[in-house]
């Protein structure tokens, strides 16, 4: 079933522009990202192989807007790499703060012991008397 020619130009005209105000939502989203978009002809889509090959403009997209990314097929797992090593150093941190209370547990209780032992006149080393 053949269309007349003014209907096929006119759902060929608005498949373009509903290509095109896709492109230009998108291309606007690379800019709210900080990003400049590639060139591209009118009634075509934003080519994820030209942001691609735009290692400036991929890594971007991938650090601000990792949605948009995944979307044009450049995404990476740079968000959840970034979490995984955030929450590590947080682990680190958390063990190193409970190894600084311990050791000052240790140096407490040292520091208890080397009172005590002078207060009953003793060497903390050898634990002798003093003049002995």
């Amino acid at each position: 079933m053949n269309l007349p020619i003014d209907q096929q130009i006119d759902a060929a005209h608005s498949a373009a522009e509903r290509i095109e105000q896709e492109a230009r939502q998108i291309e606007a989203r690379i800019v709210k990202a900080g990003g400049v978009p590639p060139t591209r002809p009118y009634g075509r889509p934003v080519s994820g192989g030209a942001i691609a090959q735009n290692l400036t403009l991929k890594s971007l997209l991938q650090r601000r807007d990792p949605a948009l990314a995944a979307y044009l097929g450049c995404g990476s797992d740079l968000q959840r790499r970034e979490a995984e090593e955030r929450a590590a150093r947080e682990m680190q941190a958390q063990a190193l703060a409970m190894q600084t209370d311990r050791l000052r547990q240790v140096n407490t209780a040292s520091a208890r012991y080397r009172e005590q032992m002078n207060l009953q006149g003793r060497n903390a080393i050898t634990g002798r008397r003093y003049g002995q």
